[in-house]
């Protein structure tokens, strides 16, 4: 099967069906996975930053928008709320600063404003790679919904749907 492959950029959001692949590089930034198990659709948001303080400017940059525009855009393509599932990566400590400094902690950030607003839209997180002080490189397979994550020379598969 020959799959397409699409490039998510920061404050991205993209979306494909079987049998496309979404990738991503991630830094501090997140990527939000969120798979429809059913229909075999499936989006992927790139969240740089953790709230929206631009009053809806640019909904794709923020955790506490990307994440329901991704939302709305599943559903309007065919998905179901019931079967939708999340996996997440991202939010890696990039830059050493002293613990006072709060961009140093801008990855704890945008990975905890992703857990809570999943958890207030009911939409399962089934797996996550997160944290540390290395870069990823994730890849969204929407044949089946698994998540691979190339980092520091590793490579995961996360397969839960």
């Amino acid at each position: 099967m020959n799959e397409t492959l699409i490039n998510v950029g920061v404050a991205q959001v993209k979306l494909g069906s079987n049998p496309t692949v979404l990738r991503t590089i991630l830094g501090s930034c997140v990527g939000i996975c969120i798979y429809d198990r059913i229909k075999k659709i499936g989006g992927l948001a790139h969240v740089l930053l953790p709230k929206d303080t631009t009053s809806g400017q640019a909904p794709e940059k923020y955790a506490d928008t990307a994440i329901p525009f991704l939302l709305q855009r599943l559903l309007k393509e065919g998905a179901k709320k019931e079967n939708l599932s999340a996996k997440i990566a991202g939010g890696a400590s990039m830059f050493k600063f002293g613990a006072n400094v709060s961009l140093g902690q801008i990855g704890d950030k945008n990975v905890a404003e992703t857990k809570r607003v999943l958890e207030e839209l009911n939409i399962p997180l089934l797996e996550e790679d997160t944290g540390g002080n290395a870069g990823r490189v994730i890849d969204f397979f929407l044949n089946d919904g698994h998540l691979k994550v190339k980092a520091a020379g590793e490579e995961k598969n996360y397969y839960k749907i």
